[in-house]
């Protein structure tokens, strides 16, 4: 079925969604949108003149000719009513963006962990070799100032997310998968169903399936790919890569050896595909990375903030490891933002392990997100294992004058983790930050 000249946008302020309200607005379609708070992608929507109401509005429901959903959306949610008496065409998330990309060349980059990235740098670097790429991104890429590319080319590169399911919708053209690491377990109900998936995704990949060495054979061919060495200093990166006999060296200026395996897959298949590695090699020097993907602020030689959406253990390992490398002197100062009570309730003591890498741990409440509360279990179920100094807080605030406590010794680096709102908190710590530097 085609999608209708009214669309209305249930969670249009999700990245996911965003992405998909500004495809049918720059197509000409009539687009609403609800989500339950006011955000920067809101605000980057309501500036391109799309309407959003912040409260359930049943009338704007009716004035409708189609849905497009969230998972997220209960199934009390008043504007449910209009819709089912009129019986309007629904698409869940996955469905509208499956259906979007169907007769591209499809790019799908699926994984526990380096999904957004990835997608925004094979984005990145179709746009500077001239293909005009659709993309729809996980996050503000900055070489775009949007998780949006509304390119008129043949292909079409996406996020296969794992979550509800939604890469199983996906037969893309090519894909990557980066890591089958098990998470959202409350979808897939153990490891052993998450791998499953996996398998089955590879299976619906028409053609070349790229994945690094750590990836478990997935029962069909598959282009394998090695980081073999990384050097950093700062934010000057050389990485080394091999992939189908092939030895590659290329520099960027993303720091982290987790950000480092992404270029190399993202480079693996484009040249897989016959894009000419000199153009691609250029074209890498110029990507601006993600929002929320160790995004580095430098305020000083003593001070640095990141912050960084890493929301799973792998991913927080990950990141402090990076930073370690690149900031050997600096003390790390986490605050770290726990994402979901099942995800926590889980990884509890991997978390614990992650974190631990730190010298000091703050921990917020948990960020519920599409989950009710679970008064059985909080943050606390972390802290207990962290062996570091780890103080737990009631509330997303940050005393300044408290945080002041955790910036000495110097060098120190504060680090903001998590894929909640936790962000919200990281302009305030720069501001008091830059003060303290006057």
């Amino acid at each position: 079925m085609a999608f209708p000249a009214k669309l209305r946008l249930w969670g249009i302020g999700g990245v996911g969604m965003s992405a998909l309200a500004q495809h049918f607005h720059r197509l000409g379609h009539q687009v609403t949108g609800y989500d339950r708070e006011a955000s920067p992608l809101t605000d980057r929507l309501l500036a391109q003149g799309i309407p959003i109401d912040f409260s359930p509005a049943p009338q704007r429901a009716e004035e409708a000719q189609g849905i497009v959903y969230t998972p997220a959306i209960p199934a009390d949610f008043p504007e449910w009513e209009p819709v089912r008496r009129l019986r309007l065409p629904t698409w869940r998330r996955g469905q509208a963006l499956a259906q979007v990309v169907a007769d591209h060349t499809v790019l799908a980059v699926a994984g526990a962990h380096g999904k957004t990235t990835t997608t925004a740098l094979l984005a990145w670097l179709l746009h500077a070799l001239g293909a005009e790429p659709l993309a729809f991104i996980g996050g503000l890429a900055r070489n775009f100032d949007s998780t949006y590319v509304g390119g008129n080319g043949p292909w079409a590169v996406v996020e296969a997310d794992e979550y509800d399911r939604a890469m199983l919708l996906l037969s893309p053209a090519h894909a990557i998968i980066q890591s089958v690491d098990p998470d959202h377990l409350e979808v897939y109900g153990s490891p052993e169903g998450v791998l499953q998936a996996y398998h089955q995704f590879a299976r619906q990949v028409q053609g070349l399936c790229v994945a690094p060495e750590s990836v478990p054979d997935l029962g069909r061919p598959l282009v394998r790919y090695t980081l073999e060495a990384y050097q950093a200093r700062g934010r000057q990166v050389e990485l080394v890569y091999r992939s189908e006999g092939r030895r590659r060296t290329v520099t960027w200026t993303q720091i982290g050896r987790h950000l480092a395996e992404n270029a190399a897959a993202a480079l693996t298949l484009l040249e897989a595909l016959g894009w000419d590695f000199p153009r691609l090699q250029q074209a890498l020097t110029s990507f601006a990375g993600v929002e929320r993907r160790m995004e580095l602020y430098e305020l000083s030689e003593e001070y640095f903030v990141v912050s960084d959406y890493a929301h799973h253990p792998t991913e927080i390992r990950r990141t402090l490891e990076a930073l370690r490398e690149s900031f050997p002197t600096h003390r790390l100062v986490v605050a770290f933002q726990p994402h979901l009570y099942s995800r926590t309730a889980f990884f509890a003591k991997e978390f614990a392990q992650a974190l631990s890498l730190a010298d000091s741990v703050l921990l917020f409440p948990i960020y519920a997100a599409r989950e009710s509360s679970t008064p059985s279990v909080t943050s606390k179920l972390i802290s207990q294992y962290v062996d570091k100094p780890v103080q737990e807080l009631l509330s997303l605030n940050l005393d300044m004058a408290a945080l002041s406590t955790y910036l000495s010794p110097k060098p120190v680096g504060l680090v903001f983790l998590g894929a909640g709102d936790i962000y919200r908190l990281v302009p305030e710590a720069l501001a008091y930050l830059r003060d303290r530097l006057l």
